[in-house]
């Protein structure tokens, strides 16, 4: 009975191996013409991030004790309440944009106002990572500067990662079909290439595979508990012989 187990081991470990397949990313989705492109340092600090609720500003205002300091969250309505200012429809707008906007209705009770909004909490857009061999998969703010690497590093591997077929996909939108790359992260850790570090968008699902061995330990642990139940049955059931 043992050898029948190992035997049908053996050919599950087989077929195991054989259905873990190498992926290739989509043939729009990379190059000089794909849907994902490279991060840039100017990419990553000059972020086109638009709020929306319930996001959180903090406004920077130098001279302005009113709004010096003050914190607010967008409403699900899309407007802020500001000390002085009023209401102010923010939404789908620019930091950059929020800031000019804000400067503009300040310059209305003082001379020389420069007021800088910052985004003090993302909460409205998000990206997602998947897969059990990395340490915290789920839902993750998504802030515009987002990159694989980062959210990866944010994530974690595990010991059953397999780290060359890590992939990202593109939900189908508006003005641009669905896509999927595939990265090869230790590439970029062994030698430095970051080209396919990809600058991630809303909505981006990241999915970290098992390795084929991690597969198929993990498989296999399925099987082996109801295959030695088994056997011990059947040696429980089976007959001793009598002694002389």
């Amino acid at each position: 009975m043992k050898k029948l187990v190992s035997y049908f081991l053996g050919i599950f470990a087989i077929g195991l191996v054989g259905c873990q397949q190498e992926r290739h990313s989509d043939l729009k989705a990379e190059g000089p013409q794909g849907l994902f492109r490279p991060a840039t340092e100017k990419d990553v600090s000059a972020t086109e991030y638009r709020v929306g609720p319930p996001d959180k500003l903090m406004l920077r205002a130098p001279g302005i004790k009113e709004i010096e300091g003050f914190a607010t969250q967008i409403r699900p309505d899309g407007k802020i309440s500001l000390p002085l200012l009023g209401e102010l429809y923010v939404a789908n707008k620019t930091p950059e944009e929020l800031s000019k906007m804000v400067t503009e209705a300040a310059a209305k009770y003082y001379t020389n106002a420069e007021v800088r909004v910052e985004v003090a909490e993302y909460a409205s857009k998000f990206y997602y990572v998947f897969g059990t061999a990395v340490r915290e998969q789920g839902k993750k703010p998504y802030t515009g500067r987002n990159t694989v690497i980062s959210a990866l590093a944010q994530a974690g591997f595990t010991e059953d990662a397999w780290p060359q077929q890590v992939s990202v996909s593109r939900p189908e939108k508006a003005n641009q079909p669905r896509a999927m790359a595939i990265i090869d992260m230790k590439k970029m850790y062994m030698t430095g290439d970051t080209t396919q570090n990809y600058l991630l968008e809303e909505g981006d699902i990241i999915q970290v595979p098992n390795s084929p061995l991690a597969q198929w330990e993990k498989d296999t642990r399925k099987i082996l508990g109801p295959l030695t139940q088994s056997v011990g049955a059947v040696q429980m059931a089976s007959p001793t012989k009598a002694g002389p």
